[in-house]
């Protein structure tokens, strides 16, 4: 009997979520002609972005409110407009909600979305910029400038122009990006593969599987790169996990970590300055560079036997200055490092 009950509960419940929910739908089409850029501005809802070669802006705007009557939600559903405005040259579409939804939604459990599709010609400059929802672009040609808080940014290939964003919480996913400019803050970060990246970034975890240069300011989190080529810039509280680093290597880091597991034999430069950070550096057996360790007696040093440094005292009270040529003579890569109370391996 109690399980009828509820079965005939959970269908009431569900006629009556049904019962209560309003929608309507903005759709329209723009003339490209003298246009330069699209803005979108979004809140409770996702955007999704294609590109075509035709010469229209092709926009479809849905939006739900769900409430606990259907007065209520139709009331509601009223507050919300798409404003659009065209000016010079660009074009800018804007969700608009009435000043009492917002709060009504967070004191009697309103919901309220507001999704976009859109379909814009390649050759318009894209701007979003979203609050408490998600982006979705899949392969796409030119500039975009984003804004995000409270949502996620997913991406096919990126190309032919400068990405840049920003974004506040929540998760940041590119499949191939050609140049990216990011300031991230308490996101998760994940690039399969990039050309040329400079990013900030605040309270985040990133996973980078290949990338030719990367420039990097961070404070606090975890980053893992699979193969580079440079990686330049500087941290605090900040773990580095490298695969493989081909080239270049220049950081300047505190209280943090860096762990490159190969450093391949044709690389030209790894200078490195630290103070309290983990280093450890491997190399290959058939490896030959020039080292130059600078330290103080506080650095915990973990060297392979035979490297016996030529040592001689620094300008700075209780550090010394260590160099080697190390290895293979055919090879001319350069090892520079100036680390204080931490500890350095090498292997």
């Amino acid at each position: 009997m109690r399980a009828i009950i509820t079965v005939l509960s959970v269908l009431v419940l569900t006629c009556q979520v049904r019962a209560d929910e309003s929608k309507k739908t903005f759709e329209k089409k723009f003339s490209k002609a003298g246009l330069e850029e699209l803005v979108i501005t979004n809140t409770h809802g996702k955007i999704e972005i294609a590109q075509h070669e035709g010469e229209e802006i092709e926009v479809l705007a849905e939006m739900k409110v769900i409430a606990k009557t259907a007065a209520k939600a139709d009331e509601t559903l009223e507050l919300i407009q798409i404003l659009e405005t065209r000016a010079d040259r660009y074009l800018n579409l804007e969700t608009k909600l009435g000043k009492d939804v917002s709060i009504t939604q967070f004191f009697t459990g309103l919901s309220v979305s507001i999704d976009y599709k859109v379909n814009i010609p390649k050759g318009l400059k894209l701007r979003l910029i979203s609050s408490d929802g998600n982006i979705y672009l899949g392969n796409f040609e030119g500039e975009i400038n984003a804004d995000i808080r409270n949502g996620d940014f997913k991406a096919a290939a990126l190309k032919g122009g400068e990405i840049y964003v920003k974004q506040d919480k929540g998760n940041f996913y590119a499949e191939d990006v050609a140049v990216l400019n990011g300031d991230f803050k308490n996101c998760n970060i994940r690039i399969e593969s990039g050309d040329n990246i400079r990013l900030t970034t605040a309270s985040c975890d990133g996973q980078l599987t290949s990338v030719d240069k990367l420039n990097i300011r961070s404070n606090s989190g975890n980053l893992r790169i699979g193969d580079i080529e440079e990686l330049t810039g500087s941290s605090s509280f900040t773990k580095y996990e490298i695969q493989d680093l081909a080239n270049l290597l220049d950081m300047d880091m505190k209280m943090g970590e860096m762990n490159v597991r190969n450093v391949q034999e044709l690389f030209s430069e790894i200078r490195l300055k630290g103070s309290f950070t983990k280093v450890g550096l491997t190399f290959p057996e058939d490896a030959g560079y020039k080292l130059e360790l600078k330290h103080n007696k506080s650095l915990k040093l973990d060297l392979p036997r035979n490297m016996k440094l030529e040592e001689r005292p620094a300008a700075e009270k209780n550090a010394t200055i260590g160099t080697k040529f190390v290895g293979n003579p055919k090879y001319a890569g350069k090892v520079v490092l100036n680390l204080s109370n931490g500890s350095l391996f090498i292997q």
